[in-house]
């Protein structure tokens, strides 16, 4: 049985006679928190295992997030599931930084925690504070139509078929996840997986005539790979490490980006620029936003809104003739 705290004039002596019984430190620091505080610190620490279960929060994110909440119940005098937008906003007056990346990233932290059961509040998504912290505009630069174009043409091997589900608007962590079965050629469509979670397929979305293309005879070629390699990922894009086909990384794709810039004497081009092309170049040829923004996989038209910049007219490429084809049909 914990002490009576009433006795003590610190939490430092208070944990002394913890110490002197010979309990764990983290037991009498804790046993040393006010009750709401201790709340914070067990709720959390449950939360927590619940998500690492479910594959997420692992490693030091998991760290963090009970780091951050443990906080909390040190700047709130309320229990978790009676936190209002007053305590909101003294919890961000502690968060470090100014950039509105930082808070809007604890705003969804605590919302996920103070929303799952058993506490069920609300008061993130009632309160209107995520708005206050919108995302900054896309600063990644538009990809223009002929440089695209350049670039695909002087791919070579297996820098084509990724370049062109680049350009075709995947992000490349999804470029990196995509597994051979995700694809149907006889649908013309292929399954996306998400950015986040466990990279489960989130949407189907239709193969443009480019992608087409380059797995006719990219899939044949994967498949002998596949029959000489000892074990494999299954990855659509793979190398070979020792006898096995593995998946690849973002600098994996980063590296084939810029040997085919390289060889079209274009400059070095960012990964995400060709899905900004992609959207962007979608809108000016009057494409509706529920439109591009399925044929990026967003929640929200504003997230779309955010990637689309118009381009100036001598820009402009008569490269897209039908949702997200790279070129003109040869």
């Amino acid at each position: 049985m914990a002490p009576d705290s009433s006795r003590y004039t610190s939490s430092a002596a208070y944990g002394a006679e913890f110490q002197v019984a010979g309990l764990p430190a983290r037991t009498w620091r804790e046993a040393a928190l006010p009750v709401t505080a201790r709340r914070w610190v067990e709720e959390s620490r449950r939360w927590v295992s619940e998500k690492q279960s479910q594959e997420r929060f692992q490693g030091r994110n998991g760290y963090e997030a009970l780091r951050f909440l443990r906080r909390c119940g040190e700047w709130v005098t309320v229990a978790p599931s009676r936190v209002r937008e007053d305590d909101l906003r003294t919890i961000l007056s502690h968060v470090g930084g100014t950039a509105p990346k930082t808070r809007r990233f604890y705003l969804a932290l605590l919302s996920s925690f103070l929303s799952a059961p058993p506490r069920l509040n609300e008061v993130v998504r009632h309160s209107g504070l995520k708005s206050a912290y919108r995302n900054r505009a896309v600063r990644v630069p538009v990809l223009p139509g002929a440089v695209r174009d350049r670039i695909l043409d002087a791919a070579m091997g297996h820098e084509r078929v990724i370049l062109s589900l680049l350009a075709w608007g995947r992000r490349p962590v999804e470029v990196c996840r995509a597994l051979v079965s995700d694809v149907d050629l006889t649908a013309s469509d292929m399954g996306v997986r998400g950015k986040g979670g466990r990279g489960d397929v989130v949407d189907r979305v239709a193969l443009n005539g480019t992608v087409l293309r380059e797995l006719a005879w990219y899939l044949p070629l994967r498949a002998r790979w596949a029959e000489d390699a000892e074990d494999d990922s299954g990855h659509l894009i793979c190398r070979l490490e020792g006898q096995r086909l593995v998946g690849v990384s973002v600098a994996f794709l980063r590296r084939s980006l810029d040997r085919a810039a390289a060889r079209a004497k274009v400059g070095r081009q960012s990964l995400y620029s060709f899905r900004r092309g992609a959207a962007t170049m979608l809108r000016d040829r009057g494409a509706e936003w529920e439109d591009i923004r399925d044929a990026l996989c967003h929640r929200s038209i504003g997230t779309t809104e955010g990637y689309v910049r118009s381009l100036k007219a001598a820009q402009r490429q008569p490269a897209v003739v039908r949702l997200l084809d790279v070129r003109e049909a040869s």
